[in-house]
């Protein structure tokens, strides 16, 4: 049996360590609270055209990296572009807003799915590329 159990039967009612208050909880700090507007979105899909083919992969990972930093909660440089979108943290509700972030700034809709198999933000720069093209 567990320690605690043998020491919870042979404890009564009439214990004193049993009357003694508990200790008061500590609660973490709290966040601090997010100043003003969201920042507006630093590629547009004019930026990403007139950008040389060999530049809108990198464009669209830095993107990327900004967006899934936004979803996560953490700053774009945290985001490993090497790691897949479920070892980020990226699952369905994220993946979901991810999706409905890069539909509204660059008007593709890449499938739910697509986002959370990708195995890595390059791959999923591609597969952006692709569909912008």
């Amino acid at each position: 049996m567990d320690q605690a159990l043998l020491d919870w039967f042979r404890t009564g009612p009439d214990d004193t360590a049993a009357k003694q208050p508990a200790p008061p909880v500590r609660l973490a700090p709290a966040l601090p609270a997010l100043s003003g507007p969201p920042k507006p979105p630093d590629l547009t899909p004019a930026a990403l055209a007139a950008a040389p083919p060999g530049r809108r992969a990198h464009l669209l990972g830095d993107y990327l990296c900004q967006e899934i930093g936004r979803v996560l909660h953490c700053p774009a440089e945290a985001v490993d572009r090497d790691q897949t979108m479920t070892d980020l943290g990226v699952g369905s509700m994220t993946g979901l807003e991810l999706r409905n972030r890069i539909v509204a700034t660059l008007g593709a809709a890449p499938a739910l799915t697509t986002i959370l198999r990708a195995e890595n933000v390059r791959e999923l720069a591609a597969h952006l590329e692709g569909v912008l093209a």
